[in-house]
């Protein structure tokens, strides 16, 4: 992720653009710290740190002390609970999944809100999951490498064949993150869901796409995360490549509708396809 010059460089034009001077700073999940320091080049406030995981908390407060950076502090704990040293201005947070609300930032940056009503700005300030109907050769190569290992012989007589409609509907479930290179598109895009980080409660939803008569034999499931007014970050196959990859789900044979879902207490996405209403 500290590899991931796309996602650093958007996210310090974004605090560039809301950070005022004098600015408290909250970095809430802060990891190794990277987003604290860059803070801290824009306020002359304080900016503090917050991470769950006691070694990554030592190894963020180790990196900022031996770089002099002494108006930043790591705090390890729980974000919503912890002695962040007075309410922020600015909170900033990178806790965003491959597909967007994985790592809890719904909830996260609202539970926040409740606790600091005076917080002024959300850095991202709104993210959205939608799906797109797609044509890839490399969604077909991956699933005739998956449907292939249950097509050739097997010892003891042993044949799958008759399963094979299942065995393509539970591929179908299955959300592959890999490069997308030479997907055209087959549809519209559908907007899944769209959070208000700070004031949507939680992240949950679930959405019927109906692909109708497309030849799409994925679906392209990506993030729009608004940092900052005009500034965008996406994992849209479209943009630069980030350590969030290319998710899809391929699409099995006959399936016309498929159902995306979303549960923040397991944290997982669910895709179930049919081929009637």
């Amino acid at each position: 992720m500290l590899a991931d010059a796309v996602r650093v460089s958007a996210f310090r034009d974004a605090l560039a653009e809301v950070v005022a001077p004098d600015d408290r700073v909250l970095d809430a999940g802060t990891g190794t710290g990277i987003l604290a320091a860059i803070a801290a080049e824009y306020t002359t406030g304080p900016v503090t740190g917050v991470e769950y995981l006691t070694d990554t908390a030592a190894f963020a407060t180790a990196a900022t002390r031996t770089s002099g950076l002494e108006r930043v502090r790591i705090v390890q704990g729980n974000v919503t609970q912890a002695d962040v040293g007075g309410p922020p201005d600015v909170v900033v947070s990178e806790t965003i999944g491959a597909l967007g609300p994985e790592e809890n930032i719904v909830g996260l940056t609202y539970a926040l809100r409740q606790r600091f009503p005076e917080i002024r700005a959300f850095v991202p300030a709104r993210l959205r999951v939608l799906a797109e109907p797609l044509v890839s050769a490399e969604a077909d190569r991956m699933s005739e490498r998956v449907v292939g290992a249950f097509t050739r012989p097997q010892p003891g007589g042993l044949s799958f064949k008759a399963l094979l409609p299942e065995v393509e509907r539970a591929l179908g479930g299955r959300i592959v993150t890999e490069r997308l290179t030479d997907a055209v598109p087959a549809g519209e895009p559908c907007d899944l869901v769209a959070y208000e980080l700070g004031v949507t409660p939680d992240a949950d939803f679930g959405r019927t796409m109906d692909l109708g008569g497309s030849d799409a034999n994925a679906v392209h499931l990506y993030f729009e995360a608004v940092l900052a007014p005009g500034l965008l970050l996406s994992s849209h196959r479209t943009q630069p490549f980030t350590h969030w990859g290319h998710s899809y789900v391929t699409r099995p044979g006959g399936a016309r509708w498929v159902r995306f879902s979303y549960e923040h207490a397991s944290r997982r996405f669910t895709c179930r396809w049919s081929s009637e209403a």
